[in-house]
């Protein structure tokens, strides 16, 4: 019952963000009192601070990978600044990208590795426990094949499954819309005088 409940506030939740266009909408201040930039990047390969990506992902997280997504950036914007925080979004992202696909060729290498290795070990210890011969060895055999597929199954079955809905989190977020809201001025508010 419980489960059933988290489903359907996760729905609205859902629903709510949503535009008239289905995008998922999250709006972020980067106003003044913000730092926009990482301190440690220099001009010309200007990286947004870490704390703006670490919000963005906390946000749509939890929001299914085919729903598209948009974000907002309220704050002071010169066109130039636009241009920059879009292609620094753009450019992390895919560096994100090319590690998440180099995490899932090394996932697949250690995958087929530990698998061929563990046959071969387990077809050797079959062949000890056959004839008989090496009782010690042949335990050693058994719990080293045993555990080199139990990895690779553990690649398979764990590892991969992750690393694909993390590429698939990345695509989002690769295609996601970005938008610049001008904060308004705040204004006092009027007094009508008797």
């Amino acid at each position: 019952m419980k489960r059933k409940q988290e489903k359907e506030e996760l729905i609205r939740y859902i629903e709510r963000i949503r535009d008239d266009e289905g995008h998922a909408v999250v709006d972020v201040d980067l106003g003044e009192d913000v730092t926009r930039y990482d301190p440690l990047s220099l001009k010309g390969q200007k990286d947004l601070n870490g704390e703006i990506y670490d919000y963005i992902e906390a946000q749509t997280n939890i929001i299914p990978a085919e729903v598209p997504l948009r974000i907002r950036f309220h704050g002071e914007f010169t066109e130039a600044e636009q241009e920059e925080i879009k292609t620094a979004i753009h450019r992390h992202y895919v560096m994100k990208s090319f590690d998440l696909s180099w995490d899932l060729m090394a996932n697949l290498r250690k995958m087929l590795i530990l698998a061929i290795f563990g046959a071969a070990v387990l077809a050797v210890y079959l062949y000890f426990a056959i004839t008989g011969e090496h009782v010690f060895m042949t335990e050693i055999l058994s719990i080293v094949g045993s555990f080199s597929l139990w990895e690779a199954a553990d690649a398979l079955l764990l590892e991969r499954p992750h690393l694909r809905r993390e590429m698939r989190n990345n695509d989002q977020s690769l295609s996601e819309r970005i938008e610049f809201v001008t904060a308004e001025p705040k204004t006092e508010p009027k007094t009508e005088q008797l």
